[in-house]
């Protein structure tokens, strides 16, 4: 209950500081504008559920423990884009840190295109995995559960993860997943890791791996895991490159 009552508290505060004001988690509706950098910046979201859980979740809750990352980020890449919401963050957290996002639904240009602007984030409609190639989308009624498989005929185009991390000149502070799965093709790169210093994600299991490999392959690709936050069927972690 006292841990309930801290993170309504908490919540609240966050809320406070973004320009807007957080009663309870029913009742929340998407607020249209945020504070950011002391200026007031408009938002474009669709009205799905699962976006109003990522706002409370990025926003208000800093899930992907940006608070925990030294401010000297100059360098950042959001793979798994969806409508921008992570770029706001980011750009809330590291003022000068220049962003590179990567969604691969189409459908949601319209909301990232907005919210990009806002957060002076560059995106790109791109799925990001092992290599160049294209990609089909498995879409659900909420866009945060959308998937991708590679299709030579998908039509949606892929670009390696080695070339995400050359358009920022060929070193990463941070990386940012959440692509439903797609991590683990990602995780194959393992040479490309090393030009990662930070890596912040939400993984997920299906459809045969668990919590105790993801740690495994996370270590692997040279980092110390310094959180894991395990769920059902997903989990979230952050970890730094071990000579950081």
């Amino acid at each position: 209950m006292i841990n309930r009552l801290f993170g309504l508290l908490r919540r609240r505060s966050n809320a406070r500081k973004l320009g807007f004001t957080f009663a309870r988690a029913a009742a929340f509706e998407l607020p249209a504008t945020v504070s950011m950098l002391n200026e007031s910046k408009e938002l474009v979201l669709p009205s799905e559920n699962g976006v109003k859980v990522a706002f409370v979740e990025l926003l208000l809750d800093d899930c992907y423990q940006l608070s925990k990352i030294p401010e000297n980020i100059s360098t950042i890449i959001d793979i798994g884009a969806n409508v921008g919401l992570f770029g706001i963050a980011a750009r809330s957290r590291f003022p000068l840190a220049k962003i590179h996002a990567y969604e691969p639904n189409l459908s949601l240009e319209p909301y990232l295109k907005q919210q990009a602007s806002s957060a002076q984030v560059r995106y790109f409609m791109e799925a990001v995995g092992h290599s160049d190639g294209f990609v089909a989308l498995d879409k659900n009624s909420d866009s945060v559960l959308t998937r991708s498989k590679p299709d030579s005929s998908g039509g949606v185009p892929q670009i390696s993860f080695r070339r995400a991390i050359e358009r920022l000149g060929g070193k990463v502070d941070l990386v940012k997943l959440d692509c439903e799965g797609a991590e683990w093709e990602i995780f194959e790169d393992k040479e490309s890791w090393s030009s990662v210093s930070w890596l912040t994600m939400e993984y997920h299991l299906w459809p045969n791996h668990s919590h105790e490999e993801v740690a495994d392959v996370v270590q692997t690709l040279g980092f110390t895991v310094l959180m894991q936050r395990p769920a059902v069927s997903d989990g979230m972690i952050l970890a730094c490159q071990k000579s950081d």
